[in-house]
């Protein structure tokens, strides 16, 4: 009886590349950072600014460009760096301390004896609500967000005067917009300098947007 041989197999064999993890463990190098300075911060043994945060991420995006360059080019960290450098910029010539913690803060005041005089949060956004605000009284409130959104509503046929800066962002006040770096704007009511029930607000982000509306 005759024996039939298999055939061999011929062909190039197919090599699986090993999954690219280098995105991942960038970002998790980032979190680690801003983790480490947030819990330093709420236990008070520093006091995280801008000016610290964005250069200690800005460094870990540049050592992960660099040992991540054997990989190929990675285009989009590129880019993130690129604005991440302007940011860092933006908050040399504006500086905004990350100090109020971090997260989203909403405030609503009714009555003039509840408003502070300033409101702060680090990282996260911020909404000062004074729809429904009594005031009785002339008033000034400063309030800066280190980076994130900060928004006001303001009340209703209220005199104000608004200065409003961003270190890299957008400015929206009632609807007059602004955006770009190191950015600045001014508004003032009618006849805000003769009432003698009037609202001062000065308000500062980092980077991010304000936007002020009724």
């Amino acid at each position: 009886m005759q024996t039939l041989d298999a055939a061999p197999v011929t062909g190039t064999p197919v090599l699986t590349q090993p999954r690219n993890r280098f995105g991942a463990t960038l970002l998790g190098g980032m979190l680690l950072v801003l983790g480490g300075l947030w819990a330093l911060d709420v236990a008070g043994a520093i006091d995280v600014r801008a000016a610290v945060v964005l250069p200690a991420v800005l460094a870990v995006l540049g050592l992960g460009l660099i040992f991540g360059a054997a990989n190929g080019p990675h285009s989009g960290l590129l880019v993130a760096g690129v604005f991440l450098s302007f940011a860092v910029v933006a908050a040399a010539a504006v500086p905004a301390p990350f100090v109020g913690g971090m997260g989203d803060r909403r405030f609503v005041v009714t009555e003039q004896s509840q408003l502070q005089s300033t409101y702060q949060i680090g990282l996260g956004n911020l909404v000062l609500d004074l729809d429904a605000l009594d005031l009785s009284q002339a008033d000034s409130v400063s309030i800066s967000v280190g980076a994130g959104e900060l928004s006001v509503v303001l009340p209703d046929e209220v005199p104000v005067r608004i200065s409003a800066t961003s270190g890299a962002g957008e400015i929206n006040l009632l609807g007059q917009r602004t955006d770009g770096v190191a950015v600045s704007r001014e508004y003032q009511s009618n006849g805000y300098t003769t009432s003698e029930i009037r609202l001062n607000l000065d308000l500062n982000v980092g980077a991010g947007s304000i936007e002020v509306k009724r």
